[in-house]
């Protein structure tokens, strides 16, 4: 079973790193905003693999409320830059 967390903890890595390329080399706002949302929920999601390994459920409500606030602060950029960037 530690073969499982281990190979998902490394691709969790990889999509970090990746999505850090795309958050450092996005074209618009907008891309940035999603690669900081994927990057935060990558983290998160590491974050719950680590407790499945040493099996300790105790961040839940953090990680929840986390995830929640993550959510709603891409939202609101989202709708900031919706506002200040005319349609293409």
């Amino acid at each position: 079973m530690d073969v499982v967390f281990v190979v998902t903890f490394a691709l969790l890595c990889v999509a970090g790193l990746l999505t850090l390329i795309r958050l450092i080399l996005g074209a618009s706002t907008l891309d940035r905003i999603v690669a900081l949302d994927v990057l935060l929920t990558l983290i998160v999601a590491g974050t719950c693999v680590s407790m499945g390994w040493l099996r300790d459920g105790s961040n839940i409500a953090l990680l929840a409320a986390f995830a929640l606030l993550t959510f709603i602060g891409s939202i609101s950029a989202a709708r900031l830059v919706e506002k200040k960037e005319p349609y293409r």
